[in-house]
């Protein structure tokens, strides 16, 4: 009976170890997939600097009274043009496996924040007016554009999700080719001028759908290599981001036809449909990928993560703060009306750099308290409450 019971209490420890053993093992796996990749987030905040530098040049600076250097400008639109993308590629990369309301909520309270505080800012303290039913509904009246599509896309998400969860690598990556193949190339091959599948050069609900299943193919099919193949995998990243930008240079001002005659005109138009499509263009999906690959390879210092793991939260904030109507209007509108027009092209290049950096630290700084406040009033740890309350009510 006592040997019976050796045995038994030996086996019980040997499952116990075993289990422990497995647990460790559990959580290793679970460590190791949770670790966070600091290239993603560069992307963000480097995509988030190109929005503002690409506002400057030609939306909301006035950059263009510079006529005598635009092909130059447009080159430095050409290098940082996938910077919506970008950010629609990496929310798909990191949000891929789960969706989350509050996150939504959390956003949209940001908005509100921000599109008020500033009207108030300026009705109060500037004496400048502007709708303020307008402010208080900024997604309703498309405010900000870009969170106004992103709000819509979200909604499909909880579908999107469970898709992505069920479906195997072939029929996944069939998804993918399919959508950009077809949505993309061919409607524009077979005809460009009609918008046959109402993408409206990337700046619609269908768009950003396509591209978040594209950063999910990403996320959930990582690319990690070591030694000398991630040396060759980076630098082929970047030959096929300078390819890219030079093809669309060249092919945007008509200097493969008009130039040297290098190609049939029907072919360079047909090159510059694809390429050039604003965010839906070939080129931007091509560089936005291949920039994204290329610095997720990469290793980071401990000071240069802990900066970095700091400041991307805050780039919605510099979004929210330079896009508000009223801040375009009455500020950056004029940032350029005192420079002289004879000035270099080194002159003006280093204008827009710099001044798009400054907006970009100022707006950074602005975030960093309102997120403070948002911390001190818990807003996140509310969302998540009330996200909660829903899912047990409608349970």
């Amino acid at each position: 009976m006592k040997n019976v019971l050796k045995i038994n209490s030996t086996i019980l420890e040997t499952k116990k170890k075993e289990n422990t053993l497995i647990h460790k093992l559990i959580n290793f796996d679970m460590n190791k997939n949770k670790k966070r990749n600091y290239g993603i987030d560069l992307v963000r905040l480097i995509s988030m600097y190109g929005v503002v530098l690409d506002h400057l040049l030609y939306i909301h600076g006035g950059m263009t009274k510079y006529h005598k250097y635009i092909k130059y400008l447009k080159l430095m639109h050409i290098t940082i043009g996938w910077h919506n993308d970008g950010f629609i590629l990496i929310s798909g990369i990191v949000g891929y496996k789960s969706y989350k309301y509050s996150n939504l909520l959390y956003l949209w309270l940001c908005v509100f924040f921000y599109s008020v505080g500033i009207n108030l800012y300026f009705r109060f303290f500037r004496k400048i007016n502007s709708n303020i039913e307008i402010e208080y509904f900024p997604i309703i009246y498309k405010r900000y554009w870009f969170f106004t599509t992103y709000f819509g896309m979200y909604l499909f998400l909880p579908i999107i999700t469970k898709g992505i969860s069920i479906l195997t690598k072939f029929e996944f990556t069939s998804v993918v080719i399919s959508t950009i193949g077809i949505l993309v190339v061919w409607g524009d091959i077979k005809n460009p001028d009609k918008n046959v599948f109402g993408l409206s050069y990337g700046m619609t609900v269908i768009w950003f759908l396509i591209f978040y299943i594209t950063g999910a193919f990403i996320g959930k099919y990582r690319i990690d290599y070591s030694g000398s193949k991630k040396y060759a995998f980076c630098l082929l990243c970047i030959l096929i981001y300078i390819f890219s930008c030079y093809l669309f240079y060249k092919v945007y001002h008509n200097e493969l036809y008009l130039g040297n005659g290098d190609l049939p005109k029907k072919i360079v138009i047909l090159l510059k449909q694809l390429l050039t499509d604003n965010y839906a263009g070939i080129s931007k999906i091509t560089n936005s990928i291949v920039v994204t690959l290329f610095f997720m390879q990469l290793h980071y210092n401990k000071y240069i993560s802990k900066i970095i793991s700091v400041v991307a939260p805050l780039t919605f904030g510099v979004y929210l703060i330079h896009e508000n109507n009223i801040i375009k209007n009455n500020i950056l509108r004029y940032t350029f009306n005192k420079d002289p027009y004879n000035i270099s092209l080194r002159s003006a290049m280093s204008l827009v750099y710099l001044r798009a950096l400054k907006i970009f630290i100022i707006c950074i700084i602005m975030d960093f308290f309102r997120n403070l406040l948002f911390n001190l009033l818990r807003i996140r740890k509310i969302c998540i409450f009330l996200e909660n309350k829903l899912k047990a009510i409608f349970s």
